[in-house]
């Protein structure tokens, strides 16, 4: 596992305090908490504008390319205060992205029940809210008409045991040993996607759906549920509990000073599982396509630009830069953070993996409470991937040769 110096543990603590929830990507809260940091938001209908889901390269970011650009309608984005999980949107905006393609964004820090009120209301003060996921479902089974249209991050868990106590639950053929993590005591707080995650990973590998449940049972004392992650790690460490569940940051953060070991990130068990999504209302949608389309080109190319700096020293050290300047973050966090296996980027959509996590926290009973039955809800109404597959088709018939625009649409072929 990993291992961080103690400076940066306390630069990464200190971060921590402020984003407590973020590891989750907007699992923990609901619609109805009004200071939760995760942001929330939802939808209801397909929007009709443009082509739906049936439908210069610029690597100097110092410099983007600039080109004569209809006016278009300003939008203004969420960038929660101090978050670096929308690194993509802090590059766009920073480096001139957004610019380049004539939209002007406008940084809002708004999140919990006032960013699904902006973006629900007709005349609201928010149009793209960029960090979470399952509040945003819970919204739409509350009747919030909103829609999904691009990604942020994905992945970001880990199952965790106390130090020397992980390989007995680690599998050979498989990732987990089945017998071991099933009749281990484990913990976690409500929500938390780690455990979604790896619930369907023994659903999907045979183990019963009666034995899952007994797992789950609180009265049999099979399962315990913590206030945060910080109480998860230290009740693996007082060995409480056998298993925990946590975001990745709080797992690598957590590993010296409570003695603990990760099983196996989530990420291996469901790769590129969704975490934070773009929202917006319909409303918005159809009356600013053309804005949304230059948005997601300049995100497009604001993630090759982060891309390029997992193999060019001299670009990872001006996103490094960038990000920790307008986020305030300390560069050692930022660095570890965006290049140290601690979260991972995505822009596109991912209306699959949407399905799939949705399927996933519904059967772990995530969404109980709700007016719609996400059991037999499809969620894909709530998807809209138009104006995202319009930006990269426009981006590849600019640059034919550009192989990352070009791995971009693989990805959107199998994923939507």
């Amino acid at each position: 596992m990993r291992k961080f110096g103690k400076r940066f543990n306390l630069v990464l603590a200190g971060a921590l305090l402020a984003v407590s929830t973020l590891g989750a990507c907007g699992v923990q809260g609901s619609i109805a908490d009004q200071n939760s940091s995760s942001q929330a938001s939802g939808n209801a209908q397909v929007s009709q504008t443009g082509n739906t889901n049936e439908a210069n390269a610029n690597n100097n970011a110092q410099e983007p390319q600039t080109a004569e650009k209809k006016e278009l309608v300003p939008l203004s984005v969420s960038y929660p205060a101090g978050n670096i999980r929308v690194t993509v949107n802090i590059l766009a905006l920073q480096k001139g992205y957004f610019a380049a393609e004539g939209v002007t964004v406008n940084p809002v820090a708004i999140g919990g029940n006032d960013a699904l009120t902006a973006i629900n209301e007709d005349n609201g003060a928010l149009d793209v809210l960029t960090a979470g996921f399952v509040p945003d479902v819970q919204a739409i089974g509350a009747g919030y008409d909103l829609t999904f249209v691009a990604g942020t991050a994905v992945e970001g868990g880990a199952v965790i045991a106390k130090k020397g106590n992980a390989d007995k639950f680690k599998g050979t053929d498989k990732k987990l040993n089945f017998e071991a993590v099933t009749n281990a005591k484990i913990g976690f707080q409500r929500n938390e996607a780690s455990w979604v995650v790896t619930r369907q990973y023994l659903l999907d590998n045979g183990v019963s759906a009666d034995t899952i449940k007994n797992i789950e049972n609180e009265d049999a004392g099979n399962v315990s549920y913590y206030a945060d992650p910080t109480a998860t790690a230290q009740a693996v460490q007082k060995g409480e509990i056998e298993l925990g569940f946590l975001p990745m940051e709080f797992a690598l953060l957590y590993a010296d000073a409570y003695d603990l070991e990760i099983v196996v990130a989530a990420g291996d068990l469901s790769p590129d599982y969704v975490c934070c999504r773009e929202v917006t209302s319909n409303k918005r949608f159809n009356e600013k396509y053309d804005s949304f389309v230059a948005y997601e080109t300049a995100r497009i190319k604001a993630f090759e630009y982060y891309k390029q700096g997992e193999t060019d020293a001299a670009v990872k050290a001006d996103v490094v830069k960038t990000v920790a300047e307008y986020s305030g973050k300390e560069p050692d966090y930022v660095e570890t953070y965006l290049y140290g296996g601690v979260t991972k980027f995505a822009v596109d959509p991912n209306t699959k993996g949407i399905q799939k996590y949705v399927e996933a926290a519904y059967n772990s009973g995530v969404f109980t409470g709700n007016a719609v039955d996400f059991g037999n809800y499809d969620i894909t109404q709530n998807v809209n991937t138009s104006a995202y597959k319009q930006a990269l088709d426009q981006l590849i018939a600019a640059n034919p040769d550009n192989a990352f625009y070009k791995n971009l649409a693989d990805q959107f072929q199998g994923a939507n």
